[in-house]
């Protein structure tokens, strides 16, 4: 049997292939993973944001800087890029993908509350450095799973819904309200140790009704099919692969430079309080929210290239909007609202594309690959860059690197190469 030369080979490049989709679970089934692992994304969106929703209270009380707080971004992401990576690696080798899901929940959930205890810079660096270990494979994980049990044609829908639904939901919508709301009762510190209970809960929702995906198929049902799984070397030989995490390295790069700089921008350079603040991120989360679930919708149908090329141009809108309409609270929530729609090219580069970009049993690998570039350079590399230009130039400089990385984006998904399965 003449083995393929590359990942990209047709018949291999989905871990989908038409064998596989008469081992689809049932809709019920499919409908109740899907709101079990986007809770999981919710619950690790709200720990992961929490310090941006508190560094107005945190950066008061322990008097960090802007590059400070940039490198706390840094620390999660950096630790996120590699253990997702490493461990994702490892369940897709041992095929115990829910038992390593369950466990790295229970660890996560318990390191949430690290920050709380943090007397100073270097302590909450650690904290969350430690809490980032324990992050990394979570999305990835949950995503092949997620990935194995959609039907075909809900692929994009489900895999979209799970990495934004919950994240928006819970992190970006009702997080910033509740948790400001919360730190302002009991404070910051205390708030920090009440998140860890919802991770423990949902662990315990996928330990008793979420099952281990059936290996993909067997080697013999498919002409072909390679006997060992791709190294990482031979996975990055797809170019879509590549240019999926390309995208998604500045892409995270756009969003998290306003996750972590918005609320103090808001608060300090524009003057509004921390209430309103909370609300217009919260109406930035409802954007990400809707577009988050209906962009990878609409790829599933229009392809994903074009949703792709279309979300990369048009992420121009939100920095834009807060370098021209900052003072006008319904003005700036409308635009947030509608800018914050093109969320949905992040589930798109981290997880549709590359899962439908390389052979069979690698999907948690591939994700893994495209999450640690975004990782990388989004979230380690790019957060002290802006911090030290809100430091050298002003707050407003971070919103001008936003629309440069922006257009970048755009133009990267020009070279893309159609994934979506026809029907």
């Amino acid at each position: 049997m003449k083995r393929p030369t590359s990942p990209d080979d047709s018949r291999l490049t989905s871990p989908y292939h038409p064998a596989m989709e008469r081992q689809s679970a049932s809709r019920g089934y499919e409908i109740a993973v899907l709101i079990i692992l986007s809770l999981v994304n919710g619950v690790v969106a709200l720990d992961r944001l929490a310090v941006n929703f508190l560094s107005p209270f945190i950066v008061a009380d322990l008097g960090l800087s802007n590059t400070q707080l940039g490198l706390l971004s840094s620390a999660l992401s950096g630790a996120i890029s590699v253990s997702g990576l490493l461990i994702a690696a490892v369940a897709d080798r041992s095929g115990r993908q829910k038992a390593v899901l369950v466990w790295m929940l229970v660890a996560f959930s318990l390191m949430s509350g690290g920050a709380g205890i943090a007397a100073g810079f270097a302590a909450l660096f650690v904290a969350r450095l430690l809490l980032g270990v324990t992050e990394g494979p979570l999305v990835p994980i949950a995503q092949a799973i997620m990935g194995a049990v959609s039907a075909p044609r809900r692929r994009g829908f489900n895999m979209g819904t799970m990495q934004i639904g919950g994240a928006f939901l819970i992190g970006a919508m009702a997080g910033p309200v509740v948790i400001v709301q919360v730190a302002e009762m009991i404070g910051w510190r205390h708030t920090f140790f009440g998140t860890m209970l919802p991770g423990l809960v949902i662990a315990a929702l996928v330990a008793l009704f979420v099952r281990q995906p059936r290996p993909p198929v067997p080697v013999a049902a498919v002409e072909g099919a390679i006997t060992q799984l791709p190294s990482i070397r031979e996975l990055l030989r797809s170019r879509n692969l590549l240019l999926s995490m390309a995208i998604a390295a500045l892409f995270t790069a756009w969003l998290t430079v306003q996750n972590v700089f918005l609320p103090r921008y808001l608060t300090e350079t524009i003057g509004h309080s921390p209430q309103t603040m909370s609300w217009l991120l919260s109406l930035a989360g409802f954007g990400g929210l809707i577009g988050g679930i209906a962009i990878p919708a609409l790829s599933d149908r229009f392809g994903r290239r074009r949703l792709t090329i279309v979300t990369g141009f048009a992420s121009v809108l939100v920095p834009l909007a807060l370098l021209i309409v900052p003072g006008s609270v319904g003005l700036l929530g409308i635009s947030l609202v509608i800018g914050s729609l093109v969320v949905g090219c992040a589930p798109l580069v981290c997880a549709i594309i590359p899962s439908e970009s390389v052979a069979p049993g690698r999907v948690a690998t591939a994700v893994a690959l495209s999450m640690c570039a975004a990782e990388l350079v989004g979230g380690v590399l790019s957060p002290p860059l802006a911090g030290w230009a809100a430091d050298s130039f002003g707050l407003r400089s971070v919103f001008w690197l936003d629309i440069a990385l922006a257009l970048a984006c755009g133009a990267l998904a020009l070279a893309l190469t159609e994934t979506r399965k026809r029907s």
